[in-house]
């Protein structure tokens, strides 16, 4: 590709990136949306041109963000276009799916705790402390209202729920992982049919209903409960959060698992694909359903259940 060429397809995607972002600060809800194609231009670029030229395309973009919105609107810019860059750079080399991704929510992941660590060095502010003081006040202020009617809850709930919180702060490893996970994810599925459509290039991922995670898994899984039957669970310390933050990132794939062996069911059935999706929204809702969702993806990660399936029809 000639340097005209190169610098008029750059141009069009920085003009895209900009539209894809003033949207995104501008318009809440559309933003959204829109805030998953942001990795899209930086994916393209990186996918046909060299990678000094994609740090380029990143800077002139930076530069772009703090002119259309503001120094704060920086951090997203970076974290998406760093994303875009990894998953345009293992497309330019037919890499797998699998380390692709796993490099996106690596570079996601980071982007998220260094933006974290600014706020904190550089403003003094704590989102998370904070966040979780306002739950724990919200509760205290809930239980004064409800005692002014008459309905006071009692001590065992309002404990209850401040353990809840404590939990949920124990946890956030766990759910950034998580969330960098299904951020990660959604920006795959917003960007295979622009891929599709304007490269060469695409992302192939295996059908849903076909994931296999590894055997490997369970093992994980059963040696990490284990371990959770030794450890205080009223010592607040480095081994109870990293037991807790693995156990639960590891019931995470566990249902992952569950879930993909009820659509390869329902697929090898010829069930109705609405009834996969109402099968997960029940488990979301209801825990009892999530238990069972566990269970299969246990079966499915231990036994030959699916040959098993595949026998019978």
């Amino acid at each position: 590709m000639n340097s005209g060429r190169k610098i008029a397809e750059g141009g069009a995607l920085l003009a895209l990136y900009c539209i894809l972002l003033l949207i995104t600060i501008y318009i809440p809800l559309l933003g959204f949306i829109t805030f998953f194609f942001l990795p899209i231009p930086f994916i393209l670029v990186t996918s046909k041109q060299k990678l000094s030229w994609s740090v380029g395309f990143l800077f002139v973009g930076s530069l772009l963000t703090i002119l259309i919105g503001s120094v704060l609107s920086l951090p997203m810019t970076l974290l998406m276009g760093a994303t875009g860059i990894v998953i345009g750079s293992f497309l330019k080399r037919d890499k797998p799916m699998t380390p692709m991704f796993i490099s996106a929510v690596l570079t996601f992941l980071g982007g998220i705790l260094v933006t974290y660590a600014a706020t904190v060095v550089l403003f003094g502010v704590n989102y998370i402390e904070e966040t979780m003081t306002v739950m724990e006040e919200s509760i205290d202020s809930s239980a004064k209202i409800m005692e002014s009617f008459g309905q006071a809850p009692t001590e065992k709930i309002i404990q209850g729920m401040h353990d809840s919180i404590s939990t949920l702060t124990t946890l956030i490893p766990s759910l950034l992982v998580i969330t960098s996970i299904i951020m990660v994810l959604l920006i795959f599925l917003a960007a295979h049919p622009t891929l599709k459509r304007f490269s060469d290039k695409s992302l192939n991922w295996p059908r849903f209903q076909d994931l296999r995670l590894p055997k490997s898994l369970l093992w994980y899984y059963l040696i990490t409960m284990l371990l959770a039957l030794f450890v205080n669970m009223d010592n607040k310390d480095f081994v109870y959060m990293a037991i807790t933050n693995l156990f639960f990132i590891l019931q995470f794939f566990i249902m992952i698992q569950g879930y993909s062996l009820i659509f390869y069911f329902s697929d090898v059935k010829g069930w109705a694909k609405a009834i996969p999706v109402l099968i997960v929204v029940a488990s979301l809702l209801l825990p009892i359903f999530a238990i069972l969702i566990r269970f299969l993806g246990i079966i499915d990660l231990g036994f030959p259940f699916r040959e098993t399936i595949k026998k019978k029809e």
